[in-house]
């Protein structure tokens, strides 16, 4: 059974997350995206960046401490995790073998691809598994919802 939903991000944090992709470069960046599902559709409230443990270019790896302030944060507010994201610092947003492997919520939790090798830079959701990706959806939120 599939628990995929379309995911709505306000402009705001949309931008936020490229610039966290842009401020730790040449590294990859990561975080996470969070809020609360409105009929079928994951609405994002919340932005969360997490340290890149894995301090490269080439991968992610959430730092454990990082992650338990995020994990924190969104039990306090209500909210689920929506969304994983990283960034390809010259790369496309496409999943990466690295990415494929890493694969840890599968259809419960969208992951999205920021691509610096273009200007502007490009994001682009997926569906992961181990050994596979499916292309997600997403959207700006109206300025009403943000």
């Amino acid at each position: 059974m599939s628990n995929r939903y379309r995911l709505r991000i306000p402009r705001h944090l949309h931008a936020a997350m490229l610039e966290q992709a842009r401020a730790e470069l040449p590294n990859e960046c990561c975080g996470l995206l969070a809020g609360r599902m409105v009929a079928g559709i994951g609405v994002v409230t919340h932005r969360l960046p997490l340290v890149n443990a894995a301090d490269s270019p080439r991968e992610f790896e959430s730092e454990p401490r990082s992650m338990l302030t995020a994990d924190k944060a969104m039990r306090a507010a209500g909210i689920d995790m929506l969304a994983i994201y990283h960034s390809h610092p010259t790369s496309e947003a496409v999943p990466s073998r690295t990415d494929l492997a890493r694969s840890y919520y599968g259809d419960t939790v969208m992951n999205l691809i920021i691509s610096l090798r273009e200007n502007p830079p490009v994001v682009q959701a997926w569906w992961l598994t181990e050994t596979g990706f499916q292309a997600g959806e997403w959207e700006f939120a109206e300025d009403s919802e943000s």
